[in-house]
């Protein structure tokens, strides 16, 4: 059986979803029905950061963005739930803050994905 779905985290960050028939290996874009080069498939900004238990990290960003859609957060070792880790974009729409409410620091990795890009 084909794989249909091919992820690759780190700075040579891949998502993949494959056409019927086709094989999450090719190298040929038109051979997906999303890839991280479709505009919001692919993150704008990706990361990890050490989150002291109980504490927050500050994240700037190289640039002012417009109207965040989403961030993904993935904790080392642990399934991530909205009541132990957040993220907040800033005011300024420059930086973002990674909440961690649980009493064990933890390094996380981030992804974020942006409706538009301004500035």
């Amino acid at each position: 059986m084909q794989g249909c779905v091919f992820i690759k985290k780190g700075p040579d960050y891949k998502f993949r979803v494959s056409k019927p028939g086709k094989s999450v290996d090719s190298s040929d874009l038109n051979d997906f029905i999303i890839h991280e080069k479709l505009g919001t498939a692919a993150p704008y900004i990706t990361g990890s950061a050490q989150v002291p238990a109980y504490s927050n990290v500050h994240i700037p960003f190289d640039r002012v963005y417009s109207q965040p859609a989403l961030i993904l957060l993935k904790p080392e070792n642990v399934v991530a739930y909205l009541t132990q880790f957040e993220a907040r974009i800033q005011g300024d729409m420059a930086s973002m803050r990674i909440y961690n409410h649980t009493g064990t620091s933890r390094f996380v990795t981030y992804y974020v994905y942006w409706n538009s890009i301004g500035g």
